[in-house]
């Protein structure tokens, strides 16, 4: 495993900052024990103090919480457009301030969803091997795509969130919601400017398509140990499409 690796952390009398730097993943435990994994480009900000009603922190970027049981004390996410409450659970959370959507992927216990601008309207609860995916884009309110499993406690959700199972047979380390933290970048039909996306943070590389044509090309695959000019040299075989790298940080894609 990758950890533990480069972060930069800022505190105060009051909070913290943890800071996982591009190309870089870091593990941190908060004040109340629970576990917290960030994955590259990612910042959690939380109180020092957790003796208040709610254990809080707010993330930017893609984190994996492991939190201790606390009934008194729920545990608070604040993710960009949605909180994600819980007492004692296991949960991915992916919410880059520049994405279109915000995806939560729970393996164990419950977790409560709300939309941050109505915080006291409908919930959404989701149960183990679900995977919840908020669009921000979303201006709707007609019933969202939802999960059949009818052992679901799914309620009141609208078109911006539609739930989804993940594989339960499958090792933490093989799903794509999770693999991050084992060292593993997978993708499994990515078009090439989602994987580009996914690339730069995971190598801190800045990549420039120099034509519309690769957007939508498609990949699948897994990245662990490869350098970024052994990635692009793998996707080549499957891609008609020519790379150069400039100044070690920049590269630029061509169709050949």
């Amino acid at each position: 495993m990758l950890w533990p690796a480069e972060q930069i952390k800022n505190t105060t009398a009051k909070s913290s900052e943890v800071i996982a730097k591009l190309g870089a993943r870091t593990k941190l435990v908060l004040p109340d024990g629970t576990q917290v994994w960030l994955n590259s480009g990612s910042k959690l900000n939380y109180k020092n103090d957790f003796d208040s009603k709610f254990r809080e922190v707010e993330l930017d970027g893609e984190a994996f919480f492991d939190v201790v049981k606390d009934t008194k004390h729920p545990f608070i996410v604040h993710a960009s457009s949605i909180n994600i409450k819980v007492v004692g659970t296991a949960f991915n959370v992916k919410s880059y301030q520049q994405d279109e959507t915000i995806e939560t992927t729970l393996l164990r216990g419950i977790i409560e969803v709300s939309k941050k601008d109505n915080p006291t309207g409908p919930k959404v609860i989701l149960r183990p091997n679900e995977k919840l995916i908020f669009n921000k884009l979303s201006v709707t309110t007609r019933p969202a795509v939802i999960s059949e499993k009818k052992d679901s406690l799914q309620a009141n959700a609208t078109s911006d969130i539609s739930i989804t199972p993940i594989a339960k047979n499958v090792p933490d380390s093989n799903k794509i919601e999770t693999s991050w933290m084992y060292n593993k970048l997978i993708f499994d039909g990515d078009t090439f400017s989602e994987l580009a996306e996914k690339m730069e943070r995971w190598y801190n590389v800045k990549i420039i398509f120099k034509s519309n044509e690769l957007y939508h090309y498609r990949f699948k695959g897994v990245f662990s140990s490869e350098t970024v000019q052994e990635a692009f040299d793998a996707l080549k075989l499957t891609a008609n499409f020519k790379y150069k790298i400039i100044n070690a940080n920049e590269i630029e894609l061509y169709k050949n």
